[in-house]
């Protein structure tokens, strides 16, 4: 069921690439040479790579590759990553033979999962499941 929206909680609306060049371009004709972009304008800059890569962000914004670059790890590693949730997995099969294993996975953005079972079920692939853990934000 989907809960209806309410004032205080706008729906997030992200930037284009676009939206966000003009705000460079508008910015970088009131001033001066030599000064530091303001975070609002990186915050837009690292919000666009959660769409585009690094490289095609830098290149139409002109900014520093390797800037931008540190900021969107940093952003990363502070948890802007949205929270999957747990995934329960119902098996459903009855275990045949006695045996139990344990499979441990982190990618590099920081998502950990962990495949623990007692047990042989029939219908177990957890080729699947690791393929869909390495797959996930592609």
């Amino acid at each position: 069921m989907r809960e209806a929206a309410t004032l205080d909680s706008p729906p997030a609306i992200r930037p284009t690439l676009e939206s966000v060049r003009k705000r460079f371009q508008i910015w970088r004709k009131k001033g001066r040479a030599g000064r530091h972009v303001p975070e609002a304008l990186w915050g837009g800059a690292v919000e666009l790579c959660r769409d585009h890569p690094v490289s095609r962000v830098c290149r139409i914004l002109r900014l520093d590759y390797y800037g931008l670059r540190d900021r969107v790890h940093k952003s990363q590693d502070a948890g802007s990553a949205p929270d999957r949730g747990f995934v329960k997995f119902d098996l459903g099969a009855p275990l045949v033979t006695p045996s139990e294993w344990r499979v441990e996975m982190e990618a590099p953005n920081g998502a950990k999962m962990t495949l623990s079972v007692k047990g042989v079920p029939r219908e177990v692939e957890p080729l699947e499941w690791t393929r869909a853990f390495w797959g996930q934000g592609r």
